[in-house]
């Protein structure tokens, strides 16, 4: 019989996105490498069980892969996580007034550049919902953008090489786990950009971004052959 692990999403925002990713690093997990176990998610109440495999040990703790981790279960994953998980700026979105909405629409050109780069949080999440990558380049102007504003434009696979570099160059947001995982997750993003940005990446979550399938191939390979580097 596989032992059995338990992860809360109420104490740990983040269980979600990775598991849903395809691997979680579990802290203090005295699994050996290879086994199987079955993964049971906590959110109050409800629960979900996941069968998964330990692929690797390190830092205190045991990086896991889910197994047979297709659509309907991502949805399962999401759906358990949601009323403890609430998006930023989702949330800021649904306190935002019918008319905040009503003045922002049909904004020329001139005027949507105007409030990205000077308005306010509400207002440049209404505006990217808006008119999109228009307005990109504009936001990543704005001093007061925030991380997760960022990394929303981040995970764009629309998003032009330009604002791709422009955000590989901040070292501030490459301070940002969320900021790090949505770059890594966009197809555009340049081999030399990849390293740079798995570079600053702790080692448990650089042996993460080797298998989880959510990442391109370009991203997982070059994950690892970082850990073959380090190793060696």
């Amino acid at each position: 019989m596989s032992r059995t692990v338990v992860l809360d999403l109420a104490t740990d925002h983040q269980l979600a996105r990775d598991l849903v990713a395809g691997g979680v690093f579990v802290p203090s997990c005295e699994l050996e490498l290879g086994e199987e176990c079955t993964l049971v998610l906590r959110n109050g109440d409800s629960e979900l069980q996941l069968a998964a495999k330990c692929v690797w040990l390190g830092d205190g703790g045991a990086g896991m892969q889910l197994i047979d981790c297709d659509a309907e279960l991502k949805d399962k994953i999401n759906a358990l996580a949601q009323h403890v998980e609430e998006d930023e700026e989702e949330a800021e979105v649904r306190k935002i007034a019918l008319n905040v909405h009503e003045r922002l629409r049909g904004l020329n050109l001139q005027q949507q550049m105007k409030i990205a780069q000077h308005g306010e949080m509400s207002e440049r999440i209404v505006l990217e919902r808006l008119y999109g990558k228009t307005v990109w380049e504009a936001l990543l102007r704005n001093p007061r953008i925030t991380g997760p504003e960022v990394a929303r434009i981040a995970r764009m696979g629309a998003l032009p090489k330009p604002q791709i570099e422009t955000i590989v160059n901040n070292a501030t947001w490459l301070q940002i786990p969320e900021v790090r995982r949505a770059l890594l997750s966009n197809p555009r993003l340049a081999l030399d950009q990849i390293y740079r940005v798995l570079r600053l990446l702790p080692k448990h979550e650089l042996k993460l971004a080797a298998i989880q399938t959510a990442y391109p191939f370009p991203v997982r390979d070059a994950a690892k052959r970082m850990i073959r580097e380090m190793n060696s």
